[in-house]
């Protein structure tokens, strides 16, 4: 037998109200997530999300825009020319890009471990790191535009 009294009541108030809290982040989220695949721009996304986001809505428009569920059957000639491209460059393409986001992830990983010591000891030694990241990839991108004859 269940007694109804203040206690009872007052932990049935307090859970109705964490779930309504949870209802209403749950909400905010799934707005934010509808925003992100209209529009893949998310301001306050992880920092990996943020760097793969301007490459997908290239991807987007390289597509024509078309939507989620746009078939995979449907294939232009650029869309084929790309594909084609891809299959004679994979053997060098690959093994580049398992090198370079190994290489990226030490770093990112070097980056935290140095954020974390400084976080601990209140150095101010993480915006120089941030600035050497921004470094390398401003070198990053000035070598790919340079490759493609599009750059100085």
């Amino acid at each position: 037998m269940v007694q109804d009294g203040p206690d009872t009541l007052a932990a049935l108030r307090a859970e109705l109200d964490a779930a309504r809290a949870a209802a209403a982040a749950a909400a905010q989220d799934a707005a934010v997530l509808a925003q992100l695949t209209e529009t893949l721009r998310w301001d306050g996304a992880p920092r990996a999300l943020q760097t793969v986001l301007p490459l997908a809505r290239l991807l987007r428009r390289v597509r024509g825009g078309a939507g989620l569920h746009a078939g995979v059957a449907d294939r232009g000639p650029s869309r084929r020319i790309a594909l084609r491209l891809f299959l004679l460059t994979r053997p060098v393409s690959l093994p580049l890009a398992r090198r370079l986001h190994r290489l990226l992830g030490r770093l990112l990983e070097k980056e935290s471990m140095l954020s974390q010591r400084d976080a601990a000891t209140g150095s101010a030694v993480a915006p120089a790191t941030a600035e050497l990241m921004h470094s390398i990839e401003a070198a990053m991108l000035t070598l790919a535009l340079q490759r493609r004859g599009e750059g100085p």
